[in-house]
C-alpha cells in the first residue's frame, strides 16, 4: 500500500530545505547535521527518480519538479503536524478550528473579542492565520475563512453573510483640528487620499454616493490592507476610507476622527466561507453561533452611526452659494 510513499524523514528534510533553500538551515531546523540532510535529499531523489535541487555556486534552487512537489507535500505535512498537536491536547479539547482572516479584521475586530470566544468555548482550540488572497480549502489546512467579496463568489463553498461593506472617511483628530471643519466634502479634495490596493476606486465611489462628480483622478499612496491605512491616518499623514466596524472603537475613544459624516455601502460584503462538508463540524458550528451574536452589536453601531448623519441633499446642500446680483 505504501510502497510509493517516501519516508517521513526524507519529506521533512525536503520541506525544510525547500523552505530555506539551504541544507545547513534545514539541518538546524531538524536538529541534525548538514550531511544527514544531504543524504536524505539524495535518498528522496533516488526514490522519486528526479532531481530536486540545483546548486549554482553557493545558491540552492528548486527544480520545476521539486517546486510542484513542494506545493503538494507541504500542506500534508502541516495537516500531520496539526493532527499531532490536537491529539496531544487529549480530553481537554473537543476539536480545533483553523480560521483564515483578513489581517485588518483579525487585528481590529476579531482579536479584541478572542478571549470571549475562548472563555465561552474553552474546549475548542481556535487557530488564526491571515490571508489576503483566495485559497483552496483542500490544499491548505483551513476549516473556514472570513473574506470579502460578492455573494456566491466562492465556488464550491458555503457563505454566511456577516456585514455589508460600509466605509467612512477617517483622519486624525489633529488633522481635523488643523485643516477642518469639512462642512463640504469637496474640501477633502485639497488633501492626500490614501487608497486600498484591492479597491482603488473606493474614494470615487464615496464621492459618487454624495452626488459629487470629481473632475480629477483621486491619486495618492496605495496600501495593501486597511490596517496600514489606519496607522498612516493616525499619524496625521492623510485621509483614508475604512469600514466603520473596523474603526468604531478608535472613533469612540478619540484616536480617529470622521472629517465628513457620510457612510457609503457597495454591493460587496464580508462573509464566513467554509466547505459544505464542514457545516456540521462542531467547532465551526460553535464559532458561527458566537459570531452571529457578536455581529448584532456591531450592526447596531453601524446603524447608529448612519442614523446620526445629518440629512443632506447633494443638489442643494453641496451646491455653491448663490450669487447676490442685487
Amino acid at each position: 500500500m505504501r510502497r510509493h510513499t517516501p519516508s517521513l524523514s526524507c519529506l521533512l528534510a525536503f520541506e525544510a530545505s525547500a523552505r530555506h533553500l539551504s541544507f545547513t538551515r534545514a539541518a538546524d531546523d531538524l536538529c541534525v547535521t548538514q550531511g544527514a540532510v544531504s543524504k536524505l535529499i539524495k535518498a528522496l531523489e533516488d526514490e522519486l527518480g528526479t532531481l530536486l535541487f540545483v546548486r549554482e555556486g553557493k545558491k540552492l534552487s528548486l527544480t520545476p519538479a521539486a517546486d510542484a512537489y513542494l506545493r503538494r507535500v507541504q500542506p500534508l505535512l502541516l495537516k500531520l503536524e496539526a493532527a499531532s498537536v490536537e491529539i496531544k491536547a487529549g480530553g481537554r479539547s473537543s476539536g480545533r478550528l483553523n480560521l483564515a482572516v483578513l489581517p485588518s479584521i483579525a487585528a481590529k475586530w476579531l482579536m479584541p473579542r478572542y478571549s470571549d470566544f475562548s472563555t465561552r468555548h474553552p474546549d475548542i482550540i481556535l487557530n488564526l492565520t491571515t490571508h489576503l488572497s483566495p485559497f483552496n480549502f483542500h490544499m491548505e489546512d483551513i476549516d473556514a475563512a472570513i473574506h470579502f467579496g460578492l455573494a456566491n463568489s466562492w465556488v464550491g463553498a458555503e457563505m454566511d453573510f456577516l456585514l455589508q461593506d460600509a466605509v467612512v472617511p477617517i483622519c486624525s483628530p489633529g488633522f481635523l483640528q488643523r485643516y477642518g471643519p469639512f462642512d463640504d466634502p469637496r474640501k477633502l479634495l485639497d488633501y492626500t487620499f490614501l487608497h486600498l490596493a484591492s479597491r482603488t476606486n473606493s474614494w470615487q465611489f464615496w464621492f459618487d454616493s454624495l452626488g459629487i462628480k470629481t473632475e480629477r483622478i483621486l491619486s495618492g499612496p496605495v496600501f495593501e490592507h486597511y490596517l496600514m491605512i489606519i496607522q498612516v491616518v493616525t499619524a496625521g499623514l492623510g485621509i483614508g476610507l475604512a469600514p466603520f466596524f473596523l474603526v468604531a472603537d478608535d472613533i469612540a475613544q478619540g484616536r480617529l476622527a470622521v472629517p465628513f459624516h457620510h457612510m457609503a455601502s457597495e454591493e460587496l460584503a464580508y462573509y464566513l466561507v467554509y466547505p459544505a462538508e464542514k457545516s456540521e463540524y462542531r467547532p465551526l458550528s460553535a464559532f458561527r453561533a458566537w459570531l452571529a451574536e457578536e455581529l448584532v452589536t456591531t450592526q447596531q453601531a453601524i446603524e447608529a452611526f448612519r442614523a446620526a448623519a445629518p440629512v443632506r441633499d447633494p443638489r442643494t446642500a453641496l451646491s455653491p452659494d448663490p450669487v447676490d446680483d442685487a
